[in-house]
């Protein structure tokens, strides 16, 4: 009997390893696809990264205050704000699981170069927009987006790129249905203006 329990606790915990050591791989692979297409300015390739559901939530800076859009998919030639293209990354970085960069203001400079994903970190960023805003939205709708926002965090993790001519490419992916999904795009984390 003990010796039953021994095998069956041995393949359970063999196939949690492989389940987490393949949503890794896909995590990796994911990152490389979606700095690929931005690089490539592939809107088929980005899109198909963007849950048709929850769509892809964009931070921006109108004057003070983080704001944020949801669409339903990237369009390269039409970038959210439009005033800020989308980055075409010039790297050739392999990516590296470890602490993210900090940008500084004051020197207006990132902490390190090249592609970053922190694992351990849940990215705040867009529950942290949401709860600026509480006065902004009506108490449903501020209620409704916190929680959206808090859900899609908990199963995060934030992409840092920095290339080789210190432009940035910052990004969400969430871990919904056994596949990562592109849910946010940071566009103010480098953004001094205000």
């Amino acid at each position: 009997m003990k010796s039953r329990f021994l095998y069956f606790a041995t393949l359970v915990l063999l196939s949690l390893h492989s389940n987490a050591q393949n949503k890794n791989i896909l995590l990796e692979q994911t990152i490389n696809d979606i700095v690929t297409a931005f690089k490539e300015k592939d809107s088929n390739s980005i899109n198909s990264f963007i849950s048709k559901e929850i769509g892809v939530t964009i931070i921006v800076r109108y004057g003070i205050l983080d704001n944020y859009i949801t669409l339903n998919s990237i369009d390269f030639n039409n970038p959210t704000p439009s005033y800020l293209p989308y980055l075409e990354p010039f790297s050739n970085s392999k990516l590296n699981f470890t602490t993210l960069p900090d940008f500084s203001c004051d020197t207006e400079n990132w902490s390190k170069k090249g592609l970053y994903c922190d694992t351990l970190l849940i990215p705040t960023l867009l529950s942290n927009t949401i709860t600026n805003l509480k006065y902004e939205l009506s108490n449903d709708e501020y209620q409704k987006e916190l929680k959206r926002a808090c859900t899609l965090e908990k199963n995060s993790y934030r992409v840092i790129l920095i290339d080789e001519n210190d432009e940035d490419l910052i990004f969400h992916l969430t871990y919904i249905n056994k596949k990562w999904t592109l849910t946010v795009i940071d566009r103010v984390t480098s953004d001094c203006s205000s």
